[in-house]
């Protein structure tokens, strides 16, 4: 099944925050950030991460994130509807 990016992150922080709530609520998640835990303490400083998700979890993944209002302000891409 193909992944699909539903948001884009402002860092690596955001981007696993949003993935670890997807995964605790039953979606599969992934996202690009490479992990730093080696390189100067685990800081990043590499800005900007796509997280992706399953096709078919799509709709499920935006409505988890819609309970987050952090989360209600990241930059949705992708989709049942949209571009890949």
């Amino acid at each position: 099944m193909d992944d699909v990016c539903i948001a884009h992150t402002l860092n690596e922080v955001e981007a696993q925050l949003v993935v670890n709530v997807l995964i605790e609520s039953g979606v599969s998640a992934r996202s690009d950030a490479v992990d730093s835990s080696s390189v100067f303490g685990g800081l990043s400083f590499e800005s900007g991460h796509a997280v992706f998700v399953p096709v078919g979890s799509v709709r499920k993944a935006r409505e988890v994130l819609s309970h987050y209002p952090h989360f209600k302000d990241l930059k949705h891409v992708g989709g049942e509807s949209g571009p890949k």
